[in-house]
């Protein structure tokens, strides 16, 4: 397997690399209450942008992992710089604090141990140099079910000698009914 990095993802890997992305987190779309796939054209901003750090995994010829990775929050939709910029000024002036967009794998075989090799590719590249922080953003059908948050931990730890995991936030969604009575 061999890991790309690109700071824009080429017009010829393009197509290839929305399906691929597109396939890989479908299920999310109903999955978390607020969006967390891109749309195609969002997707094409983001690939374009090379402010977001873009790893492509390839193995056989086939694309079998992606993930996208940015120390310049404000290349980020969706999260406030501003959070990070009061909590650790330091950090975020010095561009030491990492947003994982996403990173997705190929179910089944053909992803065996992609997920390791792309963290282990984005801590060695860029985490590590700078004695950086890494922050991932993880709906609750992930961290219940699949058990995320822990998973990251055990593989980071490993790559990294020790990773300690925190909570930074979390929101929750409420749906109220009203009965016929009202």
């Amino acid at each position: 397997m061999q890991v790309h990095v690109f700071p824009v993802v080429p017009p010829e890997l393009r197509d290839e690399a929305w399906l691929f992305y597109r396939d890989t987190f479908e299920d999310l779309k109903t999955l978390a209450v607020q969006r967390h796939v891109l749309h195609r054209n969002e997707f094409d901003d983001l690939a374009g942008d090379p402010r977001v750090v873009k790893y492509l995994a390839r193995r056989g010829g086939a694309m079998v992992g992606m993930s996208a990775i940015s120390d310049d929050l404000t290349a980020v939709p969706l999260i406030s710089p501003d959070y990070f910029a009061h909590r650790w000024p330091e950090l975020y002036a010095q561009h030491r604090i990492f947003y994982c967009v996403f990173i997705g794998v190929h179910r089944g075989a053909a992803g065996k141990g992609v997920f390791v090799a792309l963290q282990d590719e984005i801590y060695r590249r860029q985490v590590r140099p700078v004695n950086g922080v890494a922050v991932l953003d993880i709906c609750s059908y992930n961290e219940v079910e699949l058990k995320l948050p822990w998973v990251v931990e055990g593989i980071l730890g490993k790559v990294a000698g020790a990773a300690t995991m925190r909570r930074l936030d979390s929101q929750s969604y409420w749906l109220y009914e009203f009965s016929a009575a009202s």
